[in-house]
């Protein structure tokens, strides 16, 4: 039987590279469901969440080389070859998070946004946790930012719901998911 490290001994660059991975099944998640979804304003919205993802990535990997003195981010496909990155204590806790990642809407609008919110606010509550989880206050700090863009998301994804489902005029979601100066 193999044996892994305790969570608390995971390195940055380990956790790093599972928020990474993570990010990386969200992406695929909202895509999958996009693709399944009627045009209009909730198709849209999960293509915008997918390219929100790649933002996110790019968070973590600024973030990285920000604590790293501007050390590039190496590439994790080879360094997880080295590493073994998907093995690691921290990266099988993770995939808990892709019980929802993991689900297809079928196309229901309704259940598409329940998915989402749902998956946000797991992914929130997860990074909360295990910010405490750990000594090192770089990945202390990486969990906590994690968590506060999660649930500012979920608040979004939730807002959105609701707006759509109280029944009020669809012509520009997008005005309500981005915040904009044009009322002003």
């Amino acid at each position: 039987m193999k044996t892994f490290k305790p969570i608390k001994k995971s390195t940055f660059l380990e956790a790093v590279a599972a928020c990474i991975q993570h990010e990386k099944n969200v992406f695929d998640f909202y895509v999958k469901n996009a693709e399944k979804l009627p045009e209009g304003p909730i198709k849209d919205l999960f293509y915008k969440l997918a390219e929100e993802q790649d933002e996110q990535i790019k968070m973590i990997s600024d973030l990285y080389s920000s604590i790293k003195g501007g050390e590039a981010l190496p590439n994790l496909k080879m360094a997880s070859e080295v590493h073994k990155f998907n093995s690691t204590s921290l990266q099988i806790l993770m995939r808990r998070l892709d019980r929802i990642t993991n689900k297809d809407s079928k196309g229901v609008e309704i259940e598409a946004l329940g998915l989402a919110t749902k998956q946000l606010e797991d992914a929130a509550e997860f990074y909360d946790k295990m910010s405490k989880k750990f000594e090192d206050p770089n990945i202390q700090y990486l969990f906590k930012q994690l968590a506060n863009f999660k649930e500012e998301s979920r608040l979004l994804m939730e807002s959105f719901a609701t707006y759509l489902s109280q029944g009020t005029s669809q012509t520009n979601p997008q005005g309500y998911w981005d915040i904009s100066d044009e009322e002003n």
